[in-house]
């Protein structure tokens, strides 16, 4: 489905929009949200439908029409990454849906089952912490966070490895697991699992010291802590 061109200008052949023109950018977000509720609606895209909640959410700041139509996504047509945000409305009782980490839990739950790693993360957290369940149970924390890890999430990957590396009630030190996950979390971009990956191969935790390896991993960690402020900047600065 074609958007229109609205109020934009043509410039090499191809329209822009002057965002300093508030016609212009109110047409552009009615043929963006036209076409989402489009794909959702007429060609029953499931990711589209999370588009168009998207667009409520952060374009119109409408929440509640954000909420029903993830509620519909993920009832209705099972899309993982819908039941997941609308597991974060649940959470703070955002969008005029009920507060409950119990209905939050469930959602989460339900889209780990539908392979979706965010979603294993959150129950992960969810048992580590205490929330919506009768208490802390790291044994099961670890389960989700390594169903989350098998699905690339390095949030999951780096937290199983902390809790290997820590030993806490139920699971034992393990280094050498602390150094698998930690590693997997470092190669996906996690500037912490790589400081722990530095910090095992500086005392010897990673089974050896090796100063050459522990400056590696210590400086990709500095790196990518680099490149996270950078960005931080950007953002303030485009605000």
């Amino acid at each position: 489905m074609s958007t229109g061109a609205g109020g934009s200008q043509a410039k090499g052949g191809s329209f822009v929009t002057d965002w300093k023109n508030e016609k212009e950018v109110d047409a552009y977000l009615g043929n963006l949200e036209t076409e989402f509720g489009f794909q959702c609606y007429h060609e029953k895209l499931h990711d589209g439908c999370h588009r168009l909640a998207n667009f409520y959410e952060q374009i119109r700041k409408d929440y509640p029409a954000a909420a029903k139509v993830l509620k519909s996504n993920c009832e209705n047509n099972e899309y993982a990454e819908s039941c997941f945000k609308l597991g974060t409305y649940h959470l703070v009782g955002r969008g005029e849906v009920e507060k409950s980490p119990q209905q939050a839990f469930r959602l989460f739950n339900r889209s780990c089952d539908m392979k979706f790693g965010s979603g294993c993360h959150n129950i992960g957290l969810m048992y580590q912490s205490g929330v919506a369940v009768e208490k802390k149970d790291f044994p099961k924390a670890a389960e989700f966070y390594k169903r989350g890890c098998e699905l690339n999430n390095p949030d999951s990957c780096f937290r199983l490895g902390t809790l290997y590396l820590q030993g806490v009630e139920g699971i034992a030190k393990d280094f050498g697991k602390a150094l698998e996950y930690s590693l997997k979390s470092c190669e996906q971009g996690h500037m912490l699992g790589c400081a722990n990956v530095g910090h095992m191969y500086h005392t010897g935790d990673a089974g050896e010291k090796n100063a050459e390896l522990a400056t590696k991993y210590k400086t990709m960690a500095k790196e990518m802590q680099t490149e996270i402020k950078k960005v931080k900047k950007q953002i303030k600065f485009g605000e």
